[in-house]
């Protein structure tokens, strides 16, 4: 039994956090691994370990400000002690320390990298673990223009949940009775931290119901919570908005919120893949989205969704306005959308591809 030690810097709720809780989870329920996460914890490691994950305090971040030297002590009293077989590495701060702990220990490492390396003469000490997994294709030529080592770049995709994330018509009814919603209201979800306006594209979405669909049938449902959230908030009542948008701030069952919409959007700044997105079209929603970093990976433009000019909030309107205009497209392109994330972002398909790369790296 193979006993992998998965290393992240937190356990709330993120695109790395959610990998490591779907994988950790899958790997544990299959009986051929002994699973352990290390973090500062979080509510995802709570909930590991009523599976019989095993989790640790770890204080990944801390090392930023204070040197790697505590947490890279604690991860090798960890190693030692439970005979620790891989580690598996996610986010730059971790990616660091886990290069550190490759200085003082043998043992075979493998990183996952959520994002871009913004950090170049920080993070190059990553180039130095076993492996680097790439989330999409754009995260992989980023990395190559960076000059990491081509050899150790392997692109593979985040996985869906797909028995988690899947529609439910009884509750969709539920929740449209209980936020007053009719059946014939265009309903568009996003879900993303609320850091500002601009970053995950709030004030997009803002610009597009104030400019041109005041007067549409289409409501907004927003889940997440952050710093920009009062100021989104306000902007909202500024606008006469309230009716129109509705934020329900953070949720540990986004899955069965989403029940509520017909269009999952994401006019974000920036996206190396788009967890977000893909959750979205496995609940039967098309996604419109800012054609940026991995998104055309993950949205099959024209088939699954669309795929939408960046930063230009008319096209934005235009894509949502085709859905709701022809609502027999948007019945297709919503069987495509769950059809594309089975063919393509399934946990059976990513834990086997985690599994010949950590059979890989324990081999040499």
């Amino acid at each position: 039994m193979s006993r992998i030690l998965f290393l992240v810097p937190r356990m709330n709720i993120g695109g790395a956090e959610t990998y490591v809780y779907t994988v950790a989870k899958e790997l544990q329920s299959k009986g051929e691994y002994e699973v352990f996460v290390a973090s500062a914890g979080g509510g995802l490691a709570d909930e590991l370990e009523k599976i019989g994950v095993k989790t640790f305090f770890v204080p990944v971040r801390f090392s930023r400000r204070f040197g790697s030297w505590i947490a890279v002590s604690m991860l090798k009293k960890i190693i030692k002690e439970y005979n620790i077989d891989v580690v598996h590495a996610n986010s730059g701060d971790a990616g660091c320390i886990a290069a550190e702990l490759k200085k003082a220990i043998d043992i075979p490492i493998v990183y996952t990298a959520h994002g871009v390396f913004g950090n170049i003469e920080r993070e190059y000490v990553i180039d130095t673990l076993d492996r680097i997994i790439c989330v999409s294709n754009f995260v992989k030529e980023r990395a190559l223009q960076q000059n990491f080592t081509e050899s150790k770049l392997i692109t593979r995709y985040c996985c869906i949940d797909t028995n988690r994330f899947t529609p439910d018509s009884s509750l969709r009814t539920e929740l449209r009775k209980m936020y007053n919603i009719d059946k014939d209201t265009l309903v568009l979800a996003t879900v993303s931290r609320i850091k500002n306006l601009e970053h995950k594209g709030h004030g997009a979405l803002l610009e597009v119901f104030k400019k041109y669909a005041f007067n549409k049938n289409w409501k907004l449902i927003v889940v997440g919570k952050g710093n920009g959230l009062i100021q989104f908030k306000y902007k909202i009542k500024q606008a006469g908005l309230e009716d129109k948008i509705i934020c329900l701030g953070h949720r540990n069952d986004v899955e069965k919120v989403l029940n509520i919409a017909d269009v999952y959007v994401s006019p974000t700044q920036f996206e190396t893949f788009g967890l977000a997105i893909a959750e979205g079209m496995a609940m039967e929603m098309p996604a419109v989205a800012y054609e940026i970093g991995g998104t055309s990976e993950v949205v099959n433009d024209g088939v699954s969704g669309f795929l939408v000019k960046y930063k230009d909030v008319q096209d934005l309107y235009e894509k949502i306005n085709c859905l709701d205009t022809d609502r027999e497209l948007l019945k297709q392109m919503s069987r495509q959308a769950r059809m594309w994330v089975e063919d393509n972002f399934t946990i059976d398909k990513m834990v086997g591809e985690l599994e010949e790369i950590y059979s890989d790296v324990l081999s040499k």
